[in-house]
């Protein structure tokens, strides 16, 4: 389990998160909703370990974020809103790079060739990312994302850039996966989020508003605008 705990992030003297707290698990797919500028992608950096917080504690199975960075980056696999891309490297090369970056132990191009399969990408390995339209480059930092295969899987906004079919081949993705791993999910399109989302969590103004369950006869949309409030 991901359990964030009270997270609070100042940049400057402006307060971007203030006690944000919720967990999710492995066998679900959180749904981490919100308008912009609210902090989900804040709280997904910080989560990931790739800012750190300005107070609380992160914590994935127990190991404490902050304090032991190495072993929990290990579990968790991350596409934030613009994808990583070495734009000098072909797909394949910058996926085996990534490979061996995170120190993998499985048979490399046998796994390569699994999820490339997996995130739709087997046509363009021999391209230059830097020469991808945007939905394959969408598509190469979810290759990215669960290289490895990690137990807890973090995706901000990942369709931007998808067709329709795109989007469709990803949330079932998603679904699948979902079966073995923890996954957060943000988008601002609710109906993606009551599709594939077992529980939603949304945050306004840097807090939490709202944590639930989605039976999908949920109304997320009407749970979104009460999260807004007055504002």
């Amino acid at each position: 389990m991901i359990c964030v705990e009270n997270i609070s992030k100042n940049f400057g003297k402006v307060k971007a998160l203030d006690n944000v707290s919720f967990s999710f698990e492995k066998g679900s797919v959180t749904g981490f909703i919100g308008p912009n500028g609210a902090g989900k992608s804040t709280v997904m950096n910080i989560i990931s370990g790739f800012i750190p917080q300005t107070s609380g504690t992160v914590t994935v199975d127990g190991i404490n974020i902050s304090e032991n960075p190495i072993d929990a980056k290990r579990k968790i696999g991350y596409l934030p809103e613009k994808p990583p891309l070495y734009t000098s490297f072909t797909v394949y090369e910058y996926l085996k790079c990534i490979f061996d970056i995170k120190g993998l132990k499985l048979k490399k191009d046998e796994h390569i060739k699994e999820v490339a399969s997996l995130s739709g990408i087997s046509e363009v390995m021999g391209r230059r990312t830097a020469n991808l339209s945007s939905g394959y480059r969408q598509r190469a930092g979810i290759a990215y994302a669960i290289l490895g295969y990690p137990d807890y899987i973090i995706l901000d906004e990942p369709t931007n850039g998808l067709d329709p079919r795109q989007k469709r081949d990803l949330l079932m993705l998603i679904r699948k996966l979902s079966k073995k791993h923890g996954i957060l999910l943000s988008s601002h399109i609710l109906s993606e989020i009551e599709a594939v989302c077992t529980d939603i969590v949304m945050i306004n103004n840097g807090k939490t508003v709202d944590i639930g369950k989605n039976s999908h006869s949920t109304d997320i949309e009407k749970m979104f605008m009460e999260g807004l409030g007055d504002n």
